[in-house]
């Protein structure tokens, strides 16, 4: 019950014409001067309190919070340049690839009208262009990466700001958007000049490089990066990558540091030959059977924990090569076994066509090694095999499968098992359906229509460089 005060004791027609009654008895004059029916006076003492329950309580409901945020009649669209940021760094910086961990502190310390913040938006945009075949995305993704070469060039006429990580991370981000963007290697201009520039910023940085763990990562990922770069153009590595390897040797301890090394010598190895450098076949063989050796004793001597597991299928599923597959501790890890295993099946090529007392050896190591990359196909394939597979792929599943394309590629090329080319033709084409990745069409396409096309050319035509973990 509410107390309203004392109500007026007038009668009706009077106070809803605002008049003040006079209370005579019976009917008040103003009503009878009026000819108005008088209804007679209130009680004032059965008015002093009026109910206000119901009242109360509705006012008591509105202002409790409701069980569930209210939901917009629309739901705001974002701009395709910050959904494609939240995805590049939610999938693929956050979930896919190791390259990338000085990315996010930098990130998180830039401007946001900087070289670095414009770089992540042109790659950003370029990779959701890449994954979705959208020209429209691309055409932001240049926008943004005319944007990002303005600011960076800027930056670059700094002496100081030209040595930062920031403006080292720049470089790498645009160097990787190059890769995604020109796969033409006839344009080798385009395709070196940013990694190239990137290792002239090492140069100046010296000591720099070795400074902290950031520094040593970035000046890593040029040494890897650069590696990859000239295998793709079937250049020989320089000499100022020889040096800053040896400097990093002793700060980077891992399998795959340790693997892009052999990869530096199959990577001169592929340029020799190519220039006719090499005096005979035979030595081709020889410093490719050396190579394959080595690659087999890194194998061998990776970690216990980086084995996988055998799983044994119940009865015969298309989408397993025979009755088990393996699941590996992590993508990362599957990744870097099967760069040694892709490595060790180029080897192997080379010793097969360069030396013919060697073919049979060399094709049954060659069988041997693409049953062990098919054997890593089920784990992101299957329904439940990983955690987050499904059918159609997750967008990180998509991402997954893109790596397993350029070992499938080379292993169906090189293997003389026509059941195993087989199946790993449809499986590629099966990535393809359950992803709707046309890199996976383009891969499949190939090896139906041009088979020899080189590993390399088709690693960079189809634009494998932007999943390499």
């Amino acid at each position: 019950m509410v107390n309203r005060g004392r109500p007026s004791r007038d009668c009706l027609p009077c106070r809803k014409r605002k008049l003040r009654c006079d209370l005579q008895a019976g009917v008040c004059g103003q009503c009878r001067r009026a000819k108005l029916r008088c209804y007679g006076y209130r009680n004032a003492e059965d008015l002093v309190f009026r109910d206000e329950t119901d009242a109360t309580e509705q006012k008591v409901l509105a202002r409790r919070p409701l069980p569930y945020p209210a939901k917009p009649a629309v739901a705001p669209i974002l701009q395709w340049d910050v959904r494609a940021r939240q995805a590049f760094f939610s999938l693929y910086v956050g979930g896919l690839t190791h390259n990338c961990a000085s990315l996010i502190p930098l990130y998180a310390q830039a401007s946001t009208v900087g070289h670095l913040t414009s770089s992540v938006d042109a790659l950003s945009l370029a990779l959701a262009a890449f994954q979705f075949d959208s020209g429209e995305l691309m055409r932001l993704a240049n926008e943004r990466y005319v944007t990002a070469i303005q600011r960076l060039g800027r930056v670059l006429c700094n002496p100081h700001a030209s040595a930062s990580d920031e403006t080292l991370q720049s470089v790498l981000l645009l160097d990787l958007y190059e890769k995604i963007t020109n796969r033409d290697l006839r344009r080798l201009s385009s395709w070196m000049s940013h990694i190239q520039g990137a290792m002239t910023l090492v140069g100046a940085r010296g000591n720099k490089n070795y400074s902290s763990p950031m520094a040593c990562q970035l000046a890593s990922r040029v040494a890897v990066t650069l590696t990859i770069s000239c295998g793709a153009a079937t250049l020989p590595v320089p000499d100022g990558l020889m040096v800053l390897r040896r400097d990093l040797d002793g700060l980077i301890l891992d399998a795959k540091w340790y693997f892009t090394a052999m990869l530096v010598d199959v990577v001169n190895l592929r340029a020799d030959v190519r220039s006719d450098r090499l005096a005979s076949r035979a030595e081709v063989a020889e410093r490719a059977s050396e190579l394959g050796r080595r690659l087999a004793t890194l194998e061998e001597k990776l970690p216990q924990s980086w084995q996988p597991k055998s799983v044994l299928t119940v009865g015969q599923d298309p989408r397993v090569f025979g009755r088990c597959y393996d699941i590996y501790p992590s993508h990362f890890i599957t990744q870097v076994w099967n760069a040694i295993r892709t490595m060790r099946l180029e080897m192997n090529s080379m010793v097969r066509n360069h030396d013919c007392d060697s073919d049979t050896s060399a094709s049954e190591a060659i069988t041997c090694i693409s049953r062990r990359i098919c054997d890593t196909i089920p784990q992101f394939i299957l329904p439940g095999a990983w955690p987050g597979n499904g059918e159609p792929f997750s967008p990180l599943q998509k991402l997954q499968c893109g790596t397993l394309l350029m070992p499938l590629y080379l292993a169906a090329q090189l293997s003389t098992d026509v059941h195993m080319r087989d199946w790993i033709i449809h499986s590629i084409d099966y990535i393809a359906e359950m992803g709707n990745m046309k890199i996976a069409r383009d891969v499949s396409a190939i090896l139906r229509s041009t088979p020899n096309v080189d590993y390399w050319i088709v690693y960079a035509m189809t634009g494998s460089y932007a999943v390499a973990a």
